[in-house]
């Protein structure tokens, strides 16, 4: 095992440059034996164990998919394989399909060079914590040269399912009237040449909408290139061009999403949980009036929400820990200011098509522009600054970073805030100031972003 790496999972499940460590075939299969191992362990089927596996449409992620599933089979557990769909769906057919887990091979909204193991448990939600340390200890321990296990009849049957992007659209559509259409709107969807580039534009033209489709033709490497929700001025410019009614971005996983109204102004993760927050309660379908976000959402969030008596919980960035505060509270809302969100009275992960469907439906159903419904949302000046950096220095060990955030957290007056973080899932530490002048967000941020450009060069 490589000695420069303690854990292998970060913030959503392993994730590495392909055919690198940890992001290597060896390390997927050792991923699948482990997977199986833990996940009989803690399964209550009574028919055989499977588990479910996509991937996206990166040139890697057949490679790092084959050896997942040759570590699976090897255990005599079958595996479904569903071939290229969103990792959202991936979560619902570990359900749909009474599997004891699932495994989308894919680094979501990353450069096509990366690639990573997404693991669902049997809900379709994020696996937990601890059945992630289960796995990564397993696969540590996994013996290269002397392993073995079940055979003959015993071995894993892989069983191809053709329909899993029908059956996918099928499930979406079970959430919404069998009435709704979207005849006479104009939608231009991006979908950053990666795993909804079928699924997405298929699914809002059988409802009748006249669908501009951009980023639709995956080759490999060009998913997120330039395209989806990372680069959202280019559906900016789609809209605007096209003369659509809405834009809609997506990742290369298709488990967030970035929309773009009438006018060409974008609407973040921020802005769409206002909008649906406000229509949950309207139909009190808002389980407790209250809503789960991240560290990251604009303070402004909450000040609106709390003005119509919607309460706000706040938890550490990452869709799972939205997911697991909604389960453990009873909640049916959350989602980060990113783009990830989660209906959760639909789906236990973050679903880029579900959320803008359901946008759709609610503009559809009233007659109002997105425009109009995301003047709602009032906003604080926020800026985010990433910076790359070659190792993940503790930042209290950073000599004078803790004097200087006290000293410009203090400068603000409680009308304003300093996040500092590494990111879990790139080399890169993250920089959020926010507060009601935007000039002292600026001002503020530099002079951190200066210092910490010194301190981790």
């Amino acid at each position: 095992m490589h000695p420069s790496v303690d854990s292998l999972f970060g913030t959503d499940g392993i994730r590495g440059k392909a055919n690198l460590y940890p992001m290597t075939p060896q390390i997927a299969l050792a991923a699948g034996v482990a997977a199986a191992k833990v996940l009989t362990s803690h399964g209550q089927s009574k028919n055989r164990h499977r588990i479910v596996v996509g991937r996206d449409t990166r040139l890697s992620s057949r490679m790092l998919e084959y050896a997942f599933i040759s570590g699976v089979v090897s255990q005599g557990v079958d595996v479904y394989e569903l071939g290229v769909l969103p990792s959202p769906a991936l979560g619902s057919f570990t359900k749909v399909y009474e599997a004891i887990g699932g495994v989308m091979v894919s680094a979501s909204h990353n450069p096509f060079y990366d690639n990573g193991l997404k693991f669902f448990s049997f809900d379709g939600s994020k696996l937990d914590s601890e059945l992630e340390k289960e796995i990564e200890k397993e696969i540590k321990q996994f013996d290269w040269l002397g392993t073995e296990g079940p055979t003959g009849s015993q071995l894993g049957n892989i069983l191809l399912l053709e329909d899993a992007t029908r059956n996918y659209q099928n499930l979406l559509k079970s959430f919404f009237p069998s009435e709704m259409s979207l005849k006479g709107m104009r939608i231009a969807i991006d979908t950053a040449n990666g795993a909804s580039f079928e699924a997405a534009p298929s699914l809002l033209e059988s409802y009748g909408a006249s669908v501009f489709p951009f980023s639709k033709e995956p080759n490999g490497i060009n998913i997120n290139f330039n395209c989806g929700s990372m680069f959202p001025q280019n559906i900016q410019q789609a809209v605007l061009m096209t003369g659509a009614d809405l834009g809609i971005a997506l990742d290369g996983d298709g488990d967030r999403l970035v929309l773009c109204d009438e006018k060409g102004e974008l609407c973040d993760g921020d802005d769409i949980l206002a909008i649906l927050a406000l229509d949950f309660l309207k139909k009190k379908t808002l389980s407790k009036n209250t809503v789960v976000v991240t560290v990251m959402s604009n303070l402004g969030l909450d000040e609106t929400l709390h003005e119509e008596g919607i309460r706000v919980i706040r938890t550490a960035v990452g869709d799972r820990n939205v997911a697991e505060v909604l389960k453990k509270e009873g909640l049916s809302l959350g989602g980060e200011q990113s783009g990830h969100i989660i209906p959760f009275v639909y789906s236990k992960t973050a679903d880029g098509l579900l959320t803008a469907l359901i946008i759709l439906e609610i503009m559809s159903s009233t007659g109002t522009s997105l425009g109009r419904l995301k003047k709602k949302l009032k906003r604080y000046p926020q800026r985010l600054w990433n910076l790359e950096v070659n190792q993940k220095k503790p930042l209290d060990e950073i000599p004078g970073l803790k004097k200087l955030m006290d000293e410009a957290q203090a400068s603000f007056n409680g009308k304003g805030r300093i996040l500092l973080r590494y990111s879990g899932t790139e080399s890169k530490i993250r920089l959020l100031v926010e507060a009601k002048d935007e000039d002292q967000v600026n001002k503020i941020g530099q002079k951190l972003l200066t210092f910490l450009r010194e301190s981790l060069s």
